[in-house]
This record gives C-alpha cells, sequence and structure tokens, in this order.
C-alpha cells in the first residue's frame, strides 16, 4: 500500500470515528478529545521533549489537561471559565507566533524552556482543546464542529492538489520544504468555498464576510502547521509519532485545527447567527 493510500484510509476510519462520536453526542465526543489530548502530550513529552514515562513530570503533565477539562466539560460546566480558556488560547497564539517569526531557526531557547518546564507545555494542548469543547456550549454544536473540520480539511486537501499541480514558489523552506504560495493560496480559497457552502447548508446563511473569515481561518490552519513544523525541525524529529499511517502521530494530524480552533470559538462566541 502507497503513503496515499494509507494516507486516504486513515482519513476515511477518522472520519468514521468522529462521525460516531458525533452521532453518541456530547459527553462521547469530549471524552474522544480528551483521549486526543493524552496522546498528544504523551507524544510532545516523550518523542518532543525527549522525556521518560515514568517520571513524575509525565504524569503531572496529564494531569494539567485531564483534571480542568473533566471538571469545566463534565462535572461543572461553566460558560464563563471556558470563556476563559478561549481567551488564554487566543494570547496563546499570540505567543506561539512570536515564537514562529522572530526566533531564528538555529536558535534553541524556546525548546530548551519547553524542555525544561515541560509540565506548562501542556498548556499547548489543553488551551486549545479546552476552545473546542466550548462550541458544545451551542444548540447546533454538531453543526459548528462540522464546518470547523470542513474548514480544517479544505486548507489541507487544497493546499496539498494546489500545490502539487501549481506549486512553483517555496513559502518557507527552512521551515516546511514542500508546502508552496500558490498551495497556500489554493488552500485558503477551498476552506472559503468548503466552510462558506456548509455554513449555508447547515445555517441558512450566505454571506461574503463568511467566505472571508473561512479563508482566514484556512490560512491560521496553515500558520498552525507551520508551528510544528518548526518545533519538529528544533527538535529534529519528523513525525510526533507513527501512531497513524501515512499521517504521523495524533498531534501532527490535529496542529492546525488547535490553532486556529479559539479563533473560531471567540467568532462563534461573538458573530454567531445559528
Amino acid at each position: 500500500m502507497s503513503n496515499t493510500q494509507k494516507r486516504i484510509f486513515s482519513a476515511l476510519v477518522l472520519a468514521f470515528i468522529v462521525g460516531v462520536c458525533l452521532y453518541f453526542g456530547t459527553r462521547t465526543t469530549l471524552l474522544f478529545i480528551l483521549v486526543t489530548g493524552v496522546i498528544s502530550i504523551d507524544e510532545l513529552f516523550v518523542n518532543f521533549f525527549k522525556g521518560s514515562r515514568k517520571s513524575v513530570n509525565y504524569l503531572l503533565s496529564h494531569l494539567v489537561l485531564i483534571l480542568p477539562f473533566i471538571y469545566f466539560n463534565l462535572i461543572d460546566v461553566s460558560t464563563h471559565f471556558l470563556g476563559v480558556f478561549v481567551n488564554a488560547g487566543l494570547v496563546l497564539n499570540l505567543l506561539l507566533l512570536v515564537y514562529l517569526f522572530y526566533t531564528p531557526m538555529e536558535s534553541n531557547f524556546v525548546v530548551r524552556k519547553l524542555k525544561k518546564y515541560s509540565i506548562a507545555s501542556s498548556l499547548l494542548i489543553l488551551l486549545p482543546l479546552m476552545s473546542l469543547a466550548s462550541i458544545f456550549q451551542f444548540n447546533k454544536w454538531i453543526s459548528l464542529v462540522v464546518v470547523l473540520l470542513l474548514v480544517n480539511f479544505g486548507m489541507d486537501t487544497g493546499a496539498w492538489f494546489f500545490g502539487k499541480n501549481f506549486g512553483k514558489h517555496k513559502l518557507w523552506p527552512s521551515v516546511s520544504p514542500n508546502k508552496t504560495i500558490e498551495g497556500v493560496i489554493g488552500g485558503a480559497l477551498t476552506s472559503a468555498f468548503v466552510g462558506g457552502i456548509a455554513f449555508h447548508f447547515l445555517f441558512g446563511r450566505m454571506e461574503v464576510k463568511l467566505f472571508i473569515f473561512f479563508a482566514f481561518l484556512g490560512l491560521m490552519s496553515q500558520v498552525g502547521d507551520l508551528i510544528q513544523s518548526k518545533l519538529k525541525r528544533q527538535c529534529e524529529i519528523k513525525d510526533s509519532s507513527a501512531l497513524i499511517p501515512g499521517h504521523g502521530g495524533v498531534y501532527d494530524r490535529i496542529d492546525s485545527l488547535m490553532f486556529l480552533t479559539p479563533f473560531f470559538a471567540v467568532a462563534i462566541k461573538y458573530f454567531y447567527f445559528g
């Protein structure tokens, strides 16, 4: 089986699992999100930061995710506190943008700090996932999650197609050699189209500002992917793990989604029309 076939097969399996979780409702989907977070922290701690699963910090890193996620989403659901996590997610994104654009590739300062304070680095997973969980407070949360996933999928697929067929100008060779400017533009347009059409069918609205917003989300998805690519290069690894055939690890699969989710959550909170 070729790598492309593995990618397609794995993507179909993942889509099926997500579909089943959405079908069974809020708690099942939230638990699935939590599991992806736990695996992602394992990949960060062990593969990125070369930590030991037998260490106390490994356990504490997981507790930083598990305890607040379960408490605020499954025990004492609070819209106010979920909003705090969303705002914190935006602040985290700003810090990640500084890391991406203003720290030299040859400098390992950020990586050294993340390794030293590996427990705090769990916030890289917690805050985006809490932002995603905040969407579940809306009546049409399933439709919103579907739109979010389609926008992210549109960026990935569009960037791959346009980059492969029309890509001539490299985007950022030192960070991600295979990405092209044409691919990014095509991906953003695909996100805008897919997101706009999905929102129209699910919510009955089709406005120019929505297409612009979904194109912006597509670009943020690509930024999230670039951030992880830079982190992986500085940690000298190719993939976060080999758990998903053709895709790498769980963190590889959700890195772009986690970066765009806080932006989506804030926009839904203030401009939700569903």
